[in-house]
């Protein structure tokens, strides 16, 4: 990625708008976790990195990606030009309320214009597109989440070290957790608790393909559970699921937008 055109996007514009979408009330989403029908949830809140002071030393240099958020319907593209193919199109926040947001994975200079490859929540996994400038505001995050399937642990990573380790529960034979690079999409607040979703909800881009008739299109979520005692087994359709305090934790540990890569 161009230096320069990283340097200009990561810390712009993306703050003031982030905590400001943020701020909304309740809303409707259709979460899955073990085969419940829908339910409302209520929206958690974007964790934002903080900036570096203005006038402070440079940062040190660490992994970190770049999030890009609509700051209106985002068009994306299949090629990085005006009148390419449409892959999809996004609105400004998700069924559920929530901000959109996607996780960048190249910048490239097209005629002058900055064009933003991204990676995209939804079927078929693993998808990227194109965005034109323009369309989103941007912050950076420094986190990153590793779920291992065979050892069913779940690693969070901040500037490359690993901080914590969390046992799971992952997808039963049939309906695994789908393996890839994926990312965290929304946080959301079930409406009870004590219910099969636990404490909170974290969204990610990631779907399990058996499950693409469900109302969500099988979207996969990390989530806290009322079964503490089924996690560390293969038991879900496709989530993962983690006791209520260690997804409270992984989520004040990673903001919405941090990469999430599942291996098998």
């Amino acid at each position: 990625m161009n230096e320069r055109i990283r340097d200009i996007v990561i810390l712009v514009v993306g703050l003031a708008l982030v905590l400001g979408a943020a701020s909304a009330g309740y809303a409707v989403v259709r979460a899955r976790a073990s085969g419940g029908s829908p339910s409302p949830q209520v929206l958690a809140p974007v964790v934002m990195p903080t900036p570096t002071a203005s006038g402070s030393s440079p940062a040190p240099q660490y992994e970190r990606w770049t999030v890009g958020i609509a700051r209106r319907p985002m068009t994306v593209r299949r090629r990085p030009v005006d009148g390419a193919p449409v892959q999809a199109r996004l609105p400004m926040r998700t069924p559920a309320d929530y901000p959109t947001v996607v996780l960048v994975d190249e910048v490239r200079e097209v005629d002058g214009v900055p064009w933003y490859r991204v990676w995209l929540a939804g079927p078929p996994n693993e998808s990227r597109g194109w965005v034109r400038d323009g369309q989103m505001a941007f912050y950076s995050t420094a986190s990153r989440i590793v779920i291992d399937l065979s050892r069913r642990k779940l690693m969070v990573y901040r500037r490359g070290e690993l901080l914590r380790t969390f046992p799971v529960a992952v997808g039963r034979p049939g309906l695994e957790t789908p393996s890839g690079h994926f990312f965290i999409t929304q946080k959301l607040r079930p409406p009870d608790p004590n219910g099969v979703y636990g404490v909170l909800q974290l969204g990610t881009s990631a779907t399990q393909p058996k499950l693409n008739g469900w109302p969500d299109g099988g979207l996969v979520a990390i989530h806290g559970t009322s079964e503490p005692w089924l996690i560390g087994k293969a038991i879900s359709h496709g989530c993962v699921r983690m006791k209520n305090a260690a997804v409270q934790e992984v989520s004040r540990l990673v903001p919405t937008g941090s990469p999430v890569i599942i291996e098998k």
